[in-house]
């Protein structure tokens, strides 16, 4: 049931990252992450008013908010690394880097699946590799001068750095989720969106000094927030159940393949072709969920 759920949060954080890169092309990006974590907030208030009635201890409200503060942390570095770098190379190094911490956090904690689930989990997190891969124009430097070489390694560093940050802060949330006690219920997703929400807000007002107010949100734009946020969400409570049911080592890899929901449907809605090397990825995929299904 455990990996069943892990690609549940797959299919749900991948639909909703497509949506957020939609969302992203026409207003600020910190408007979209903003704006979304409060808006998750509400369906996800009305789920715990029903079903988490008690609080939990503090300390789960401790994880959520260091959750929260990750979540924030990781998606500035990796929305600067696809703006300054690769994204064939920033994408995949942040979701691979985030599963392996994962991975890490279980065995330390104790998990030791078997060695036909250890192959599929490195076999999954490979098909993130494979699958977030996406089709680039290189430049030759072929006889270009020294400083363009200079600014060329410069950028590299950096794509490395930011995707590390990144990978890093965003599999510690997932850390922080997993050590929430059984009986925290969601609160610790409300407590890590509303902080995250906090921030990022306090970022917007910011830049509305510097840059003005933005337009007034269209119809369109209204849907799309919703439904990123609703999927956000749901990604996120079903990765917390998941850790409950299954092993963190297990369900971290699984749950990483996200990019391959973002990959379908960019094709299916925006056209946009698969290479090789895509192809591969999601039959490696498959694969691996057959190797961890069968621990």
């Amino acid at each position: 049931m455990a990996i069943l759920l892990g690609v549940l949060v797959a299919v749900s954080i991948g639909s909703a990252d497509f949506l957020s890169g939609i969302a992203a092309r026409r207003m600020r990006t910190s408007v979209v992450v903003a704006l979304s974590q409060f808006w998750g907030l509400a369906p996800l208030g009305i789920y715990v008013a029903v079903t988490d009635r008690s609080l939990p201890p503090v300390w789960d409200h401790v994880l959520g908010i260091f959750a929260g503060l990750g979540l924030v942390a990781g998606i500035c570095c990796l929305v600067r690394g696809l703006a300054v770098g690769r994204m064939s190379v920033v994408a995949p190094a942040t979701a691979a880097l985030g599963a392996a911490v994962g991975v890490a956090y279980g065995f330390l904690s104790g998990e030791r699946p078997g060695l036909i689930a250890v192959i599929g989990v490195v076999l999954a997190i490979a098909a993130v590799v494979l699958i977030a891969q996406v089709a680039e124009h290189h430049e030759t430097d072929v006889g270009a001068p020294p400083a363009h070489a200079r600014r060329t390694v410069a950028s590299r560093a950096q794509e490395m750095v930011l995707a590390t940050g990144a990978g890093l802060t965003l599999g510690g949330t997932q850390v922080f989720f997993a050590a929430a006690s059984d009986d925290a219920g969601m609160w610790p997703v409300v407590s890590g969106r509303l902080t995250a929400g906090i921030l990022a807000g306090a970022f917007v007002l910011w830049r509305f000094r510097i840059d003005g107010r933005p337009a007034r949100l269209a119809a369109g734009d209204v849907r799309l927030l919703a439904g990123y946020a609703l999927l956000d969400t749901l990604g996120t409570c079903l990765l917390i159940e998941a850790f409950r049911q299954g092993l963190v080592s297990l369900v971290a890899p699984v749950a990483a393949l996200f990019p391959a929901a973002t990959v379908l449907w960019a094709r299916l809605i925006l056209d946009d072709r698969m290479n090789r090397g895509q192809l591969v990825g999601f039959g490696v995929a498959a694969a691996g969920l057959v190797l961890i299904g069968l621990d």
